[in-house]
């Protein structure tokens, strides 16, 4: 197998900038094309297709040169599939409308909305491309038939609620649907045995099959092209097929060990699978018992689309996209990388000349962009095994990354190559929060006890990478009723620019704030909080801190409003209400010159088809200079460049977008 360059990794296409495509309003360029959502090829070869959080990507085959980005107004691309002439795209958006698209002229041809405020999913087309299926799950699931030209409703069917009923998937000719169904409680966690498959007919509803004591959760289904048979892949390295009229077990393949498999039928009616381990994926022919080829991957999991033809498979772990195409034989086989579709992050950090940009990702490795090219790279090469990375830049200019993985707590210098450090573990395990010290001498980290903990660079050589120059210091902040929850929230500690005094804001019963002495462990004073009554909503406690470089300033921010405090005695300076659009402000990040404020929002149901909202405060009056929409979902990070005319952002939607405050004299 020949593994050809990562052609797409280019960040041009013809000269044209696509960093530049489609960006928000006050945004000079997009690092990062998005979190993926879900995958396509064309049938007839040409296209690939994938939906992100930040729209529809549309790339050029065999090159993966990207074509075209649409959809951007809200994003958040779902599910994604091919007309069988390969001349329109039918997606499905998170707010759960289905939109068919040209794809010669990038126009929507059609818009289907939620029928009677039911839910849409699985957008499907008809064998003519006349028809779209969709489905709605819950208590009162329905089918529905679409027009793929006018959106309008051909047929409503009702059926018996599948409940949890993904994965789905229609028969080829759509007079068919399989759905699992699970044993579940009120909170969606499997706590059945295993799950059942059922088999509806699309146009009466009717339950023609139900096959129950399936002893795992199901993966993937996929009907053979006659409609006929059905396939199963769980997640546990075992395919069973079934005959769909009788409900008999026809075959079972059980040779994947603890592989994910996903099943799929060409169009001749042999049955192909791709069996996923950590590291590595394997391509089988089932009815030959034969192994076609394998390829290693970074990630521990991801998820697999064969191309109708069955020839080619995309993989998709969490930052790069895998093609694989069959040849002739073993050594024509190729392998193909698409880079750009990067997962959330936690932390962004320029290096000291300002051409680099350092992002912390979650769940892998440190990712540096060049500003000039704006191409990105792994200083690291290969992933390191980590739950998150969280990127510091120091007084000395120097960019420091803190490698969560499990209870383990590394430090590595990014850009360089010596083995990263591990500190001293803790007996209660590793929260997400946690702090580095500006100087560089200092980290806290709170443990699953709600306790924070310090660690302490004792040794006077440079390299703060020297493993026998960090100790675990004696404080040990336990307060309970100023720590409780911090462990689930990455942005409530922050160090001062000294690292004598740390500052924390946690969700507890009333939400509390304190500042604290790092040497004694004692509490300097309490930052006044007036909490609005609480909400039943998702994370809906969360809180944000940071101090600002000069040291004079603290900022909270909570669901309803931004609160200033003088740093050395912790009095109210000022409050900032917020919008009902930016109620969860809890992302804060001071200027260089702390005169103003950076906060990033939070998605909540009540924006709803709005993307979030960056606000920029000045902080002597509380004015909002400049309200900033571009992330889709959470704005997790920030950085200002030194002369702060630039404000880059990092969001939970995979995208980091460069903000230009020059027009605001900053």
């Amino acid at each position: 197998m020949k593994n050809k360059s990562s052609a797409a990794a280019l960040h041009s296409v013809d000269g044209e900038d696509v960093t530049t495509w489609a960006l928000p309003e006050g945004a000079v360029a997009r690092l990062g094309r998005g979190k993926g959502g879900d995958m396509a090829f064309s049938p007839d070869g040409k296209y690939f297709a994938v939906g992100t959080s930040v729209g529809l990507w549309l790339y050029e085959l065999p090159t993966l040169s990207p074509i075209a980005l649409w959809d951007t107004e809200r994003g958040m691309t779902g599910h994604v599939g091919f007309s069988p002439d390969s001349q329109r795209i039918v997606t499905r958006t998170f707010s759960e409308t289905v939109k068919v698209w040209d794809v010669q002229s990038g126009v929507c041809l059609t818009q289907i909305e939620k029928p009677d405020k039911r839910q849409i999913s699985y957008p499907a087309f008809s064998q003519d491309g006349q028809h779209i299926a969709t489905i709605s799950e819950g208590r009162d699931s329905r089918f529905y038939i679409w027009c793929s030209h006018t959106g309008e409703k051909v047929r409503e069917t009702q059926i018996q609620p599948p409940y949890e009923a993904y994965p789905l998937c229609f028969s080829p000719d759509l007079s068919l649907l399989a759905g699992k169904n699970s044993t579940s409680n009120d909170m969606g966690r499997n706590i059945g045995d295993g799950d059942s498959i059922t088999i509806w007919q699309v146009e009466t509803g009717e339950q023609i099959a139900n096959i129950t004591g399936y002893p795992d959760r199901v993966r993937r289904l996929c009907f053979s092209p006659c409609g006929r048979f059905l396939a199963a892949g769980n997640w546990h390295g075992t395919i069973h097929v079934w005959d769909v009229v009788s409900g008999q077990l026809e075959r079972t393949y059980a040779d994947y060990g603890d592989s994910e498999v996903y099943p799929y039928f060409l169009p001749e009616g042999e049955l192909i699978t791709a069996a996923v381990s950590e590291r590595k994926v394997e391509v089988w022919c089932e009815e030959k018992s034969e192994k076609l080829d394998e390829f290693a991957h970074r990630w521990s999991s991801g998820t697999v689309h064969f191309s109708d033809s069955g020839t080619q498979l995309a993989f998709a772990g969490e930052s790069e996209i895998k093609i694989w195409t069959k040849g002739d034989n073993a050594e024509s086989h190729t392998l193909s990388t698409l880079h750009g579709h990067i997962p959330s992050m936690d932390t962004l950090a320029f290096s000291a000349d300002e051409k680099t940009l350092a992002v912390g990702l979650w769940r892998d490795n440190v990712l540096l962009w060049n500003l000039t090219s704006r191409r990105s790279d792994r200083p690291q090469g290969e992933k390191l095994p980590a739950t998150s990375h969280v990127v510091y830049r120091l007084n000395d200019g120097r960019i420091i990354s803190l490698n969560q993985h499990g209870d383990n707590l590394k430090i590595s210098e990014v850009g360089k190559s010596e083995s990263v450090v591990e500190l001293p573990p803790l007996e209660a395990g590793l929260g997400r929060a946690k702090a580095f010290s500006p100087t560089g001498h200092r980290i806290a980290s709170v443990d699953k006890n709600d306790n924070i903990h310090i660690w302490e660079r004792t040794s006077t050589l440079d390299d703060m990478t020297e493993g026998e120059g960090w100790k675990k210091h004696p404080t040990v902040i336990n307060d309970a009723e100023f720590i409780y929850g911090l462990r689930f929230s990455p942005a409530g500690l922050a160090f001062s620019p000294d690292g004598k005094r740390l500052a924390s804001m946690s969700r507890s019963r009333d939400w509390k704030a304190g500042l604290w002495d790092v040497d004694t462990g004692k509490q300097i004073t309490e930052l006044p909080l007036t909490p609005a009554p609480r909400r039943r909503s998702y994370r809906e406690s969360d809180t944000g801190i940071a101090f600002s470089p000069d040291g004079n300033l603290i900022a909270g921010g909570l669901w309803h409003e931004i609160v200033l405090w003088d740093a050395t005695d912790g009095k109210t300076l000022m409050t900032i209400p917020q919008s009902e659009e930016n109620q969860r402000s809890v992302t804060l990040c001071f200027s260089p010159c702390s005169q103003y404020l950076a906060a990033g929002a939070w998605w909540k149901s009540a924006v709803g088809k709005k993307k979030t909202a960056i606000c920029l405060w000045e902080v002597a009056t509380g004015k909002n200079i400049a309200t900033f929409k571009g992330h889709s979902t959470d704005v997790q990070c920030f950085a200002f460049s030194q002369d702060s005319t630039l404000l880059v952002s990092g969001g939970h939607d995979g995208a980091i977008y460069l903000w230009d405050l020059k027009p605001y004299h900053l």
